[in-house]
């Protein structure tokens, strides 16, 4: 098996979820940087080499593979969006409230 075969990003983590198609497939993974999460998309095809009967994956697209990929882009698209929102929910939980953070300060003065 190639690297991407094992279905993991560049930086060797695991995506949060695959979309299928048949053969198709697009993985959604999170990934980190100072300014916080940000999410890509690792769409491909996979085969089986005729030859080594090894499974692979390849990027090229041919008949009417390119409108079903374009649906599952679309879907991975809607789905990072949701990964957003909860990013975004969880840090309001983290954050401590207004009040708490009030109470905080005239309690230490």
């Amino acid at each position: 098996m190639d690297k991407r075969d094992d279905d993991r990003g560049e930086r060797g983590n695991k995506p949060l979820e695959t979309l299928r198609d048949g053969a198709l497939k697009v993985s959604i993974f999170r990934n980190q940087s100072e300014k916080g999460n940000y999410y890509t998309l690792d769409p491909g095809r996979i085969y089986t080499d005729e030859k080594t009967q090894q499974v692979r994956e390849a990027s090229s697209l041919s008949g009417s593979e390119p409108l079903k990929m374009a649906h599952l882009l679309t879907k991975g698209y809607e789905r990072i969006g949701h990964y957003r929102e909860q990013d975004k929910e969880q840090a309001r939980e983290e954050r401590p409230s207004r009040r708490s953070r009030s109470r905080d300060q005239e309690r230490e003065r």
